[in-house]
């Protein structure tokens, strides 16, 4: 049998009734009220439009340079696609201390892409994150030097650990519904995502790169007893990676890239995503299609992307482009970009989802 047909059967095998992530508003769970106020009707996200999608590659040796003209590149997609929408940037702040830098989105992304952005939008941008820690939003902001960005552009920063949500419900290990309250303002349909995320391994996704960065960064981190971000990242996976890889690529249904941006200047080999080995890449990746810039990502990376479940769901449902003989690269050739990155020891364990 297949990865196809097993990849099929698995999906077949979900109660119909969970397959849409059911949703259950003003019901209690954990004592929490669920609220969905700001939320005028929650929708699945429109699968990306049957085009060959455009992903700007570009390699050099300045972070913010990089950045910036990957951006042009693609400039025309980027306004078509922005529209009317509120712009909400989404760093990734695993963790918040100075030590954890490489973990962490570098402040130079955010400036070259204000720098782009300022040339047409004149609104109000956010910067919207919800540590992993829980630590309040200012210690990254102050330890990684994002303060100074409202010093010269109009923008926000917003701690997602402390918005509204709603209630969505995944897979537990049994099938049954796993209850993920989950951030309001990512799941606006009037919110344009922008994920900056950082190019990484992972221990139970194999990579990080620019869906996870928002997936797993959208139940809310309430507290110890409350953290859905932890149950997304650890209920399903201790009997069958199936089910983490699942939960992501249901999640993405309803949060996910409107514009990838990956830094891969210096990346994360190892024991990512907060404990590896630094790898010099010199490389920025940016699409409007979000599965084609991850998969461009992984071909970088030098990784099956076969192996990489929640990427493969994605595809497979047509979100975006995960043939790399269909998605148009412009800038840099992928050959010159190519470094290896060693995978998380617990790789193997992490492919059983096929």
């Amino acid at each position: 049998m297949n990865d196809y047909i097993k990849r099929r059967n698995f999906i077949k095998m979900i109660p119909s009734g969970l397959f849409g992530a059911g949703i259950g508003l003003n019901t209690l769970a954990n004592k929490i009220s669920l609220n969905n106020s700001g939320i005028n009707r929650l929708k699945k996200k429109n699968p990306n439009p049957k085009q060959q999608p455009k992903v700007a590659l570009i390699k050099g040796n300045d972070r913010k340079a990089n950045m910036f003209e990957a951006l042009k590149l693609i400039e025309d997609d980027i306004k078509k696609s922005i529209g009317n929408k509120q712009i909400v940037i989404k760093p990734n702040f695993t963790h918040v201390t100075k030590k954890d830098w490489l973990a962490s989105t570098h402040v130079d992304n955010i400036w070259a892409l204000l720098e782009f952005l300022e040339l047409f939008y004149k609104n109000k941008i956010i910067i919207a994150e919800g540590t992993g820690t829980g630590d309040p939003l200012e210690v990254p902001l102050k330890n990684y030097g994002y303060e100074k960005l409202a010093d010269k552009y109009n923008v926000e920063f917003y701690d997602l650990n402390n918005d509204q949500y709603t209630a969505l419900y995944m897979l537990d290990r049994e099938t049954h519904p796993l209850l993920i309250l989950t951030s309001n303002l990512l799941l606006d349909p009037n919110t344009y995502l922008i994920s900056t995320s950082v190019m990484k391994t992972h221990g139970y996704a194999l990579v990080t790169l620019s869906l996870k960065n928002v997936v797993l960064a959208a139940p809310m981190n309430l507290g110890k007893d409350n953290n859905y971000r932890a149950k997304m990242h650890e209920e399903p996976f201790h009997e069958n990676p199936k089910f983490f890889n699942y939960n992501m690529f249901q999640m993405s249904q309803y949060v996910s890239p409107d514009l990838a941006l990956i830094d891969g200047f210096v990346g994360m080999e190892g024991d990512g995503p907060l404990f590896g080995d630094p790898v010099e890449v010199g490389v920025a990746v940016a699409s409007t299609d979000f599965v084609a810039a991850d998969r461009i990502g992984v071909e970088i990376m030098e990784h099956d992307f076969d192996n990489i479940g929640h990427l493969v769901y994605c595809a497979d449902a047509k979100m975006g482009e995960g043939d790399i003989t269909k998605i148009d690269i412009v800038g840099e050739k992928i050959t010159n970009c190519k470094k290896k990155f060693k995978p998380h020891k617990n790789w193997e364990k992490s492919i059983r989802w096929k």
